[in-house]
């Protein structure tokens, strides 16, 4: 090789190596809740830790908890805005985007974990998806397991009769809200932070959520009695902003996103694993469960809110059970 041209091939090679690598990224990650040991939070610490070893920390994670970035809406909000945000939130919440996708927080929906698998795989569901990317949001993870929901108060529910006129705390979503009507209580939307203060100054009478977070935002201090209505399974969803996720290297986008599968199953796993302990725990702490609760009853009054839910586009219930195989 002529010694110009090993200079030459020296010169790149050098070139090559100083050339810097990805700018470094920070990205705030929020959620709700607070509890370190709820599944949400410890799913969110290692989706955090692989994203950075994956990227050779190019892309950080800053967690934020207990609403600390603001309520939900308000998060999801900036998100849409192009904030670099990743948000902890629900299919409830995202349906101020997009309606339809209101019925992925919908009151008995799914009977079985297999259904839930069949939607998300679907094309209804892709749809939906594709939607909420043309709002400016993009999903990260899709389908980690949150948890069955019931319902906490100071005394049994066991048919909706029981629950007439009863003011109960839901979370900021159109599908929650009717459904609640439905049944025959007072529904009011309140941000997760907001909740144990609510109840314990008896501005609403009841509350609703899956075990983990009734335990791990400690309600049994206000109070005693846990009816397993099991209104809802709820899914919780990682969502970025489209132009932030966009402007993102190729291979970064593609860490975040198979990290994001990975943090699904991570999160459903651990939730199930976990949701008899807390059940547990609340007995501990002096909680009624109650298990006789008449869930077809439930199930026949609250079915009438896919009914009344604004911006459904019409026969979207129907195509997502047939997603199901229902």
């Amino acid at each position: 090789m002529k010694v110009s041209h090993l200079i030459h091939a020296l010169t790149l090679s050098m070139c090559l190596a100083a050339a810097p690598a990805h700018a470094k990224t920070n990205l705030r990650f929020a959620t709700s809740q607070v509890n370190p040991e709820e599944p949400i939070v410890k799913v969110m610490h290692s989706f955090a830790d692989r994203v950075k070893e994956r990227t050779g920390g190019e892309l950080r994670l800053s967690i934020f908890t207990g609403d600390q970035l603001g309520p939900q809406k308000k998060v999801n909000e900036m998100v849409k805005s192009g904030g670099a945000i990743l948000n902890v939130t629900d299919y409830g919440q995202l349906s101020q985007f997009v309606p339809d996708l209101g019925i992925m927080a919908g009151p008995y929906m799914y009977t079985n974990l297999d259904q839930t698998r069949k939607l998300f795989e679907s094309d209804v569901f892709a749809d939906m998806a594709a939607r909420l990317e043309a709002q400016g949001m993009k999903l990260i993870m899709v389908d980690g397991l949150f948890g069955y929901r019931h319902v906490i108060a100071n005394k049994p529910v066991r048919k909706p009769d029981d629950m007439n006129g009863m003011t109960i705390r839901v979370p900021e979503s159109p599908i929650m809200m009717e459904t609640f009507a439905a049944i025959g209580a007072r529904p009011t939307a309140l941000p997760w932070s907001d909740v144990y203060n609510s109840l314990q100054s008896n501005v609403v009478d009841a509350a609703e959520a899956n075990y983990g977070s009734l335990a791990g935002s400690k309600l049994y201090e206000t109070r005693k009695v846990v009816s397993e209505t099991g209104h809802q399974i709820m899914f919780a969803a990682f969502v970025t902003s489209k132009a932030f996720f966009d402007k993102l290297p190729k291979d970064q986008q593609q860490v975040l996103l198979e990290e994001g599968k990975a943090a699904g199953a991570e999160l459903t796993r651990l939730t199930l694993e976990s949701d008899q302990a807390y059940a547990e725990l609340l007995k501990q702490h002096g909680v009624q469960i109650i298990k006789d609760v008449d869930v077809e009853a439930f199930a026949a009054k609250a079915i009438q809110a896919y009914d009344v839910v604004p911006g459904l586009t019409p026969g979207i219930v129907e195509r997502a059970r047939k997603a199901m195989g229902q």
